[in-house]
C-alpha cells in the first residue's frame, strides 16, 4: 500500500515540476516577445492624429495598408485633441503629429525642436449656439466661447473678439475646452455661446442648428510636425518619404471615391 502512494506521490511532484517548468516557459517567451514588440514599436514610425477631417487622408492610407504596400511600419497614435498631440510631441511618444502652424511655432518658442513635413487642410468654423440667436459678432456681449487653450482657434476667437472689447467696451469669455467633440456637445445642449470647430465637428454641429459667424474667416493652417531628433536619422528620413507617397495614393482614392465613403474612420 505505501508503495502505491510513494508512486502517487511521485507523479504528482512531477506534474507540479512539469507545470512549473512550463510557466518559466511561457513567462521567457513571453518576455522575449514584449522585448521585440517594442523594438518593432521603437523602429517604427509613430504618428499622432486625431478625429478630424485634415487627418482623414492618413487614416485611408491606415485602412487600405498603403504604408504595408509600400513597406513602411507606420503606427498611428489616435488622440482627441491638440493638446495630446502636443504633449505626445514634447514627451516623445511620437516622431511627428498632426496639429496647426500656430501651434507648433508656439511649441518651436517654448525650445520644441520641430520641422513641418507637410501641410493639412486643418480649417475652423466659428460657430454660434441655436438657442442664443447669435448671428453676429457684435452680439456676443457677455458670451462664452470654447476653443482650445493654444494654437490657431484660440488666436481666432481672441482675434474675433478683441476688436469688439475694446471699442464697444463689451465682456467676452474665451474657456478652454481641448475636445472637439466636448465643444460639439456644448455648444448644440446649449451649455456654451459659441465655438470654434474643426472639421466634421462643425458640419454636425451645423447640422444640429448651430450657425456659422462668417465674418470670422480661417485659411487651412493645418501641418505635420515632425521632430527634428528623429529626422536627423536616414532610416527616419526613408520612412517619412514613404509616408508621404502613401499620403498622396490615399488623397487620390478620396478624390476618386468622396469623403463620404471614408467618414467612418473618423468616429473613433
Amino acid at each position: 500500500m505505501n508503495r502505491y502512494i510513494y508512486i502517487l506521490l511521485g507523479l504528482m511532484l512531477c506534474g507540479v515540476l512539469a507545470g512549473c517548468g512550463e510557466a518559466e516557459s511561457r513567462a521567457r517567451i513571453s518576455k522575449a516577445e514584449r522585448e521585440a514588440r517594442r523594438k518593432a514599436d521603437s523602429a517604427a514610425l509613430k504618428i499622432g492624429v486625431m478625429p478630424t477631417e485634415d487627418c482623414l487622408p492618413i487614416l485611408v492610407a491606415k485602412e487600405k495598408r498603403l504604408f504595408d504596400t509600400l513597406g513602411v511600419d507606420v503606427r498611428l497614435r489616435k488622440y482627441h485633441a491638440l493638446s495630446e498631440c502636443r504633449e505626445a510631441l514634447e514627451k516623445k511618444r511620437v516622431e511627428g503629429a498632426v496639429i496647426d502652424s500656430t501651434l507648433m511655432k508656439e511649441l518651436k518658442d517654448k525650445g520644441q525642436n520641430l520641422e513641418g513635413a507637410m501641410s493639412t487642410n486643418l480649417t475652423w468654423k466659428f460657430l454660434t449656439a441655436r438657442k442664443s440667436r447669435i448671428t453676429r459678432l457684435a452680439q456676443l456681449s457677455d458670451k462664452f466661447i470654447a476653443a482650445d487653450s493654444h494654437g490657431d482657434s484660440h488666436v481666432l476667437a481672441s482675434k474675433a473678439i478683441d476688436s469688439l472689447v475694446m471699442k464697444k467696451k463689451m465682456h467676452i469669455f474665451i474657456i478652454q475646452v481641448e475636445d472637439p467633440a466636448v465643444r460639439l456637445d456644448m455648444l448644440t445642449n446649449g451649455n456654451i455661446d459659441a465655438a470654434l470647430l474643426p472639421e466634421p465637428f462643425a458640419t454636425i454641429a451645423q447640422k444640429r442648428g448651430a450657425r456659422w459667424i462668417k465674418e470670422v474667416k480661417s485659411s487651412p493652417r493645418g501641418v505635420l510636425a515632425m521632430r527634428s531628433e528623429a529626422l536627423k536619422h536616414k532610416t527616419r528620413q526613408q520612412q517619412l518619404s514613404l509616408f508621404k507617397k502613401a499620403i498622396g495614393m490615399a488623397n487620390d482614392s478620396i478624390r476618386r471615391f468622396g469623403r463620404e465613403k471614408y467618414s467612418e474612420l473618423l468616429n473613433y
